[in-house]
């Protein structure tokens, strides 16, 4: 399927934060628009966050029309006195140059401990003003938190995520007693959810949950301020029923914002010719794929870096159903008009 829709585009999860030669092409001919995301995490990216951070804001001013920015803050100090006052200066800042949305990491709940050595969870009191502050303002936070079920399960062979954790072993937490389980997790971000009606949230990766579709549309259906983005989630979608699948993007169109992860990390000048050429590839396969995937009714092969490749019938979604996940919703949450 050619993969030239007749709609706008909003890739609302990147880490776009370098420049490449063929990116204006391809924000240009795909009438794309994308939210660029930072993130904490130590050794997650080569550059810490307020170089990222700089490098967003040079990308902004490069696309003002094409580019959205969604900052974030570093949870690890949340035991210290002044905490909370001191995030709300940085993201009142960053607010202010331009970030219309705020990320939270799997960093809070599986890795900040409070002062006794427990977990850190995201419905902690502390980060309380925070979220009050972005309520005030209308602004969104995109949470990652936890992980994939599969990461707490023993490895199976049979499983369309064993070769990622066998692969990637620091990611498995099957068995470990150095970090919560899953439900653990999950249940600290519904209280949160529950306990700020007035903050819009969105469910990064499907809310950690994109295993099954069906418990992603109960949280949708119990929290109105709960959205989730699709991001590298496309590999878990396709080994459900394309029916059952299809049947919760109609359901709730209104409520999922289409996202890719796609992440240019280092500069160009910093990155050979042929993997400029393997970057442009990625991220233009990747688009096709999943334009095929949800707008047609044709067989389509779809992985992510989690999952293994599945062959599957596309969802063959309605236009207003399209319109809304691939453009819509990302402009209402953070900003950018057709």
């Amino acid at each position: 399927m050619v993969d030239s829709p007749p709609i706008p585009r909003f890739d609302a999860h990147t880490h776009l934060f370098h420049d490449r030669a063929f990116l204006e092409r391809i924000l240009k001919e795909k009438r794309l628009k994308v939210l660029v995301i930072n993130v904490t995490g130590e050794g997650l990216f080569d550059r810490p966050m307020d170089q990222r951070w700089e490098a967003m804001t040079d990308m902004k001013a490069r696309y003002p029309e094409r580019f959205h920015l969604c900052t974030t803050f570093d949870p690890s100090s949340v035991t210290a006195p002044g905490f909370a006052d001191r995030v709300i200066d940085r993201l009142a800042r960053d607010i202010q140059a331009g970030a219309t949305a705020v990320k939270v990491w799997k960093d809070i709940g599986l890795e900040v401990r409070a002062e006794d050595g427990g977990f850190v969870q995201i419905d902690d009191p502390r980060f309380q003003p925070i979220w009050a502050f972005l309520a005030d303002r209308d602004v969104p936070v995109i949470a990652h938190t936890g992980e994939p079920r599969a990461a707490w399960q023993p490895l199976d062979k049979e499983s369309p995520h064993y070769r990622f954790y066998n692969e990637n072993p620091a990611y498995h937490m099957h068995g470990r007693d150095d970090v919560p389980d899953w439900t653990t997790v999950m249940d600290a971000r519904d209280r949160w959810l529950e306990q700020n009606p007035d903050l819009t949230v969105v469910g990064a990766h499907l809310g950690s949950m994109a295993h099954d579709v069906e418990m992603v549309s109960d949280r949708l259906e119990r929290y109105d301020n709960f959205f989730v983005d699709t991001a590298e989630r496309f590999g878990d979608l396709v080994t459900q029923p394309s029916q059952k699948v299809r049947s919760f993007f109609k359901t709730h169109a209104d409520r999922i914002v289409y996202g890719t992860d796609v992440i240019l990390e280092h500069p160009a000048d910093q990155v050979s010719e042929t993997q400029r050429a393997q970057e442009k590839r990625e991220y233009e396969s990747m688009l096709a794929d999943h334009w095929a995937y949800l707008a047609s009714g044709q067989s389509i092969t779809v992985q992510d870096k989690l999952v293994e490749p599945v062959r599957v019938p596309g969802l063959d979604l309605p236009p207003s159903v399209l319109q809304a996940v691939y453009h819509d919703n990302a402009a209402f949450l953070y900003g950018g008009t057709t």
